[in-house]
């Protein structure tokens, strides 16, 4: 097991099949999720570790190697330069689990879990731990877990029962059956997929070209269509598909503090409004927005500073570490970091035990 700022990753050195569930598992890493990793890569200040199979000589290896170097195989010799470009790299984590969820990050763990799941470690336990993650059959189609990039916050107000999407003004019906929602204008069935924090779609005359998988999902981020074509495979949406019929979930989500609109804040002394619009509190004299991140468990408070936050493009949303006492910042290239030292924090305020 290998433990990180976002994940628990286990390693399995060879593709298995439980003979109990008839469940295969391929070579590679999966995390609590169950999500699949053919390359992870472990990084400890300038060190790097990894498991892996030499693609030239086919020996399991457990490589090390420092930053700017290039592993070699042990066995063959060979420069191993996929591993380096073909990797998740993922910062080691020594007593806290942090859960990565694309744009939105939670900074607390459940260390004890993984703990426990170290001392009992056994084949049953790492199939329970893989197999709860699974989803069950939708439409007689198999919907998997899958990595994803960019999770979205749900729509706060669909129901057991029934939710009312605004994209197509219309209330859609919840169906036990599929475990899902039906709009039956666009036959699309949706659902909201919690371990991710994003929907679903399945839509008729698209996804059922794919067999036993189809479902879509819909990147924020780059404004396209992704529709699994095989396990674990997402691929963009081909162009011979009219994305124009498409709908899809707004990036929408509460941010809001037990829902009040106006939060008075005793790190800078005053009230900052709730700008309904983009689901975030705003503080115009240091420039910073901010929103209550209730999908996660426990919910954290998390920042935008202009100025920092808007050297990172898409990215660049804060929090603060009570425990360890400083920031961290969510990058393109390396996921959640430190806060580099380059930043003046100075002039930087967070919400401590007021609103937790």
């Amino acid at each position: 097991m290998y433990r990180s700022r976002s994940h628990d990753y286990i390693y399995y050195p060879v593709s298995w099949t439980d003979p109990g569930t008839g469940t295969s598992y391929d070579r590679g890493y999966y995390d609590e999720l169950g999500n699949f990793y053919e390359h992870v890569v472990i990084r400890d200040g300038n060190e790097y570790e990894t498991r892996c199979v030499c693609n030239y000589c086919g020996t399991e290896i457990k490589l090390k190697w420092t930053e700017g170097a290039l592993p070699s195989c042990p066995n063959c010799g060979a420069v191993l330069r996929e591993v380096v470009e073909n990797s998740v790299i993922e910062d080691k984590l020594q007593d806290i689990v942090r859960y990565d969820i694309g744009k939105r990050r939670s900074s607390h763990g459940t260390g004890i879990l993984a703990v426990i799941i170290i001392m009992i470690v056994s084949v049953a336990s790492i199939i329970s731990f893989r197999t709860v993650c699974q989803i069950s059959d939708r439409l007689e189609h198999v919907s998997t877990t899958v990595e994803r990039q960019d999770p979205q916050r749900a729509d706060p107000d669909r129901s057991a029962d029934s939710i009312y999407v605004k994209e197509i003004g219309r209330k859609c019906p919840w169906y036990d059956e599929y475990e899902s929602y039906y709009d039956q204008v666009s036959d699309c069935y949706f659902w909201f997929k919690e371990e991710d924090l994003c929907w679903e779609y399945w839509f008729e005359g698209i996804s059922s070209d794919y067999g036993d998988y189809g479902w879509m999902q819909y990147d924020y981020f780059d404004n396209t269509w992704y529709i699994e074509e095989s396990h674990g495979n997402w691929i963009p949406l081909p162009e011979k598909y009219d994305a124009s019929v498409l709908w899809h979930m707004d990036e929408t989500g509460t941010g809001r503090y037990k829902g009040l609109d106006i939060l008075y804040i005793d790190a800078i002394g005053r009230e900052c409004e709730f700008d309904a619009s983009l689901s975030e509190y705003y503080d115009p004299e240091t420039k910073c927005h901010f929103w209550y991140n209730d999908l996660v468990e426990p919910p954290i408070w998390q920042y935008w500073y202009e100025g920092i936050s808007s050297d990172h493009g898409d990215y660049g949303w804060m929090e603060y570490d009570e425990d360890e006492g400083r920031w961290y910042i969510e990058t393109d290239e390396s996921g959640w970091v430190v806060l580099p030292d380059k930043y003046d924090t100075s002039g930087l305020w967070h919400i401590d035990a007021q609103y937790e």
